[in-house]
């Protein structure tokens, strides 16, 4: 494992056959009328896709007019009924950065949901897919949220690579800098008490770390790593060097992505051996 890193602290389609990874992303829903819609992106058209997690996913038919003709089972809050349908293919179908490939849906008429609401609804996103892409939709917040279909090793690394510039920032005691790392809500547990939120965790830092001259300096090294979902929880040691003391400790921390970054929400490290926060011993890494 790569060291040097601070560790403080229904949707979409019937069918599909490729789906593109991509990282974790919150997509804004749209209104027509009361009712939530999302943006679809299908070649370089762009349609409004209304998001309806009791029916099954389609496709209208005045806006997919070409396709095999068939009988579908069609299934909303009203009941099931049987309806004349096409078939259709679309290569690609794009949501946010999250791509689809080879996705068969019927296309049905659905100009009666578009003139109810007033504006032209392109599709359905029913419940069916919702767990083959990992969505969640917050009607309360207006977000659909999608998950991050790359590999772990992918998301480790990552995570790696951000949690870096968190070490050099804690290094350097850029105090701007290392507050990004940490979410708003964030709680932190350790051997000098609880802190809960970023202000309040950041005020510990400054007195306990960043008001030194020179800086405290912090080195940690990853033991293991567990992919949870859209959050990744890492098992780390951890030395810090504040003037003649050497504080050596092993903790966890809870990691979420949000806004396009990784944020510590959760840390809990152990109080240092006795002895440990009196070395004066140099430290060879």
């Amino acid at each position: 494992m790569k060291s040097g890193y601070f560790a403080v602290a229904s949707l979409f389609l019937v069918l599909v056959s490729g789906c593109a990874t991509a990282t974790a992303e919150d997509i804004p829903l749209q209104r027509c009328d009361r009712l939530p819609v999302v943006p679809v992106r299908i070649g370089s058209v762009d349609f409004l896709f209304l998001l309806d997690t009791g029916a099954t996913s389609m496709l209208n038919l005045k806006s997919f007019p070409h396709g095999d003709a068939t009988h579908v089972s069609v299934t909303s809050w009203s009941g099931t009924v049987e309806t004349k349908a096409q078939n259709v293919v679309i290569p690609e179908l794009i949501v946010g950065l999250h791509h689809v490939s080879n996705v068969k849906l019927p296309a049905v008429d659905l100009s009666q949901i578009g003139r109810a609401c007033g504006r032209q609804i392109d599709g359905i996103i029913g419940v069916d897919l919702l767990s083959q892409l990992g969505a969640t939709v917050d009607i309360r917040n207006q977000i659909a949220h999608l998950a991050d279909t790359r590999p772990e090793e992918d998301r480790i690394s990552e995570l790696h690579e951000q949690l870096a510039r968190c070490e050099e920032a804690f290094n350097r005691a850029d105090e701007k800098q290392f507050a990004e790392c940490l979410a708003p809500h964030v709680v932190v547990f350790s051997a000098a008490g609880d802190y809960y939120g970023r202000d309040a965790s950041m005020e510990y830092y400054h007195k306990r770390y960043f008001s030194h001259n020179p800086p405290a300096r912090l080195l940690t090294t990853a033991r293991a790593h567990h992919a949870i979902g859209d959050a990744i929880w890492v098992e780390y040691d951890m030395r810090i060097i504040v003037g003649s003391l050497i504080i050596n400790t092993r903790g966890t921390a809870l990691c979420e992505k949000s806004g396009g970054r990784w944020r510590i929400v959760h840390m809990n490290h152990s109080a240092p051996p006795p002895d440990s926060a009196q070395a004066k011993s140099d430290i060879n890494e």
